[in-house]
């Protein structure tokens, strides 16, 4: 709540020609209010995290296994953020996690079949809450959504190179 108090106060204290802020500040709230009810679900449900049911679907999605490199490159973080999700999937026996023979440096992690069961399960939970979540809007206010949003990562992507070191 007090998240929605500090975003309402930003954005009525925006000039009215501030409509990239107004609208990032919306994104964000949009995001966050969603990702909220995920991470709470799934922690009350499978006793799990959002980062957990990401490395999970990644595996999940890329059966023949990933190295730690590859799977940190996929979920766009680094390696020492999977690392610890990684060592704890491995504890509760959901993921495979293998050395390279050739290069000791080189592991790769692959989805055991207790995790596929569970990524099954959370899968159709994130898939119901999501719908649930936008649930209200027709099928055309939706695609007009994705078409916006669509256009605007374009955009930020290529505005972001200015931002490059």
């Amino acid at each position: 709540m007090a998240d929605q108090n500090l975003y309402q106060t930003v954005l009525q204290s925006l000039p009215d020609n501030s409509h990239q802020q107004i609208a990032w500040l919306e994104l964000v709230q949009c995001f966050s209010s969603i990702e909220r009810v995920l991470m709470r679900q799934f922690a009350q449900v499978y006793n799990s995290s959002l980062p957990r049911y990401d490395v999970l679907t990644a595996l999940a999605l890329n059966r023949k296994g990933l190295t730690m490199g590859d799977l940190a490159e996929l979920l766009d973080v680094t390696k020492g953020n999977i690392t610890g999700v990684v060592r704890r999937l491995k504890h509760d026996q959901l993921v495979l996690k293998n050395t390279s023979k050739q290069d000791r440096r080189v592991q790769s992690v692959k989805i055991s079949a207790s995790g596929m069961r569970l990524w099954k399960k959370m899968h159709a939970e994130y898939d119901r809450l999501i719908s649930e979540l936008m649930a209200g809007q027709s099928e055309e206010q939706t695609q007009e959504l994705v078409s916006g949003l669509k256009r605007t990562r374009r955009l930020v992507e290529k505005n972001a190179v200015l931002f490059k070191s």
